[in-house]
């Protein structure tokens, strides 16, 4: 692995190492939003608000690139009729995981109470008798693996669904959770209660483009408990939500801002490293280049040493020829001389002969 993956890999990923060893390894969005836990995953892990919102701005960064594909809104069978919202989590077109969000009460701080929406038949139905039952909220995000969906819907009724299209980022859970808990964050019976909470949600992430569609074998409705009392109506909760959108788009925009700031932190390493690549790259190319032309240097200085060498053996040849010439020159001179000191008769020849050698 070269350093520049090397580093890809620390900043925008922080695999755990028994995950890096798992070769059955299938990506999942607890993965994403606590990178340091290790193997085996729990089946189901609940975050509260501000929980979910901390992992989200720390964990991996492909959070970013995750999906709500669809929503489901659940109501459960037992006496309080409880509703809650299930939605699908999907990264690079496959499903990661499920969220279940909902409204309950903290009933460590309930000083004992058991109130339920079963206890409206007996309270008034004004906002001040309302108030007067309000008990710190617990609201709460279950996550839950693609495979272990089913924990989070026993003895429950969907009674609505909406496919989201285009689907919106994970950041809008967030920001939806987020905006309607500072709404909010006592449970009151009549005004701000799981009904209240999950409907208006749901219209938050929904926004302007999708209607939640009933189930049409569902038994029950949303808002309704037991049939028979409406407790939130569909016109208060769009009204609430049309209220919220603004402050909504604008914690949106504020999780989507650092979100951004803080891809933008390995991106810029990720920058650093290209360009110090860059920079070794050119001076590896200029070292090469530096190399090849003193090679080329030694190479022509090795030519010419060998032309000098050549030409100087081919003068020294000449030389000694020349020499050569010369003695063969002197010894028919003095041959000549001793003949014609002798008076021999082929002193002619030897004349010719010591001619012909001298032109040579």
């Amino acid at each position: 692995m070269g350093l520049r993956s090397l580093l890809r890999s620390l900043f925008a990923h922080r695999w755990s190492l028994s995950i890096m060893a798992n070769p059955n390894y299938e990506l999942q969005l607890t993965h994403l939003l606590q990178p340091g836990v290790s193997e085996p995953l729990d089946p189901r892990r609940s975050f509260s608000i501000t929980g979910l919102e901390g992992c989200y701005l720390n964990g991996d960064l492909r959070l970013y690139e995750c999906v709500i594909t669809d929503l489901w809104l659940y109501k459960r069978a037992n006496l309080s009729n409880h509703e809650y919202i299930v939605l699908k989590v999907r990264y690079n077109a496959r499903d990661i995981g499920f969220l279940r969000v909902e409204r309950t009460i903290d009933r460590s701080e309930a000083n004992g109470s058991s109130w339920t929406i079963s206890t409206i038949s007996s309270t008034s139905s004004t906002a001040s008798a309302s108030s007067s039952f309000a008990i710190p909220a617990k609201d709460i995000i279950t996550l839950c693996t693609t495979e272990n969906r089913n924990l989070l819907i026993v003895d429950e009724e969907q009674i609505a669904h909406a496919t989201l299209d285009p689907p919106p980022t994970l950041a809008a859970v967030v920001a939806a959770c987020l905006v309607v808990n500072r709404e909010k964050p006592f449970y009151e019976l009549l005004t701000g209660q799981c009904y209240w909470f999950a409907g208006v949600v749901i219209r938050l992430i929904c926004d302007d483009h999708t209607n939640m569609q009933p189930v049409p074998s569902a038994t029950r409705k949303e808002g309704e408990w037991r049939n028979f009392l409406g407790v939130m109506s569909d016109a208060r909760m769009n009204e609430k939500a049309k209220k919220l959108r603004s402050g909504y788009r604008a914690t949106l925009t504020t999780l989507r801002d650092q979100a951004t700031s803080r891809a933008r932190v390995p991106q810029e390493a990720e920058r650093r490293v290209e360009e110090a690549d860059r920079r070794a790259e050119e001076e590896r190319r200029q070292r090469e280049e530096a190399e090849r032309q003193r090679e080329e240097a030694e190479r022509q200085r090795e030519e010419e040493r060998r032309q000098r060498e050549e030409e100087r053996r081919q003068r020294e040849e000449a030389e000694r020829r020349a020499e050569e010439a010369e003695r063969k020159a002197e010894d028919f001179q003095r041959m000549y001389k001793d003949l014609l000191a002798s008076g021999s008769s082929t002193a002619a020849a030897l004349a010719a002969a010591a001619t012909t050698t001298r032109q040579a």
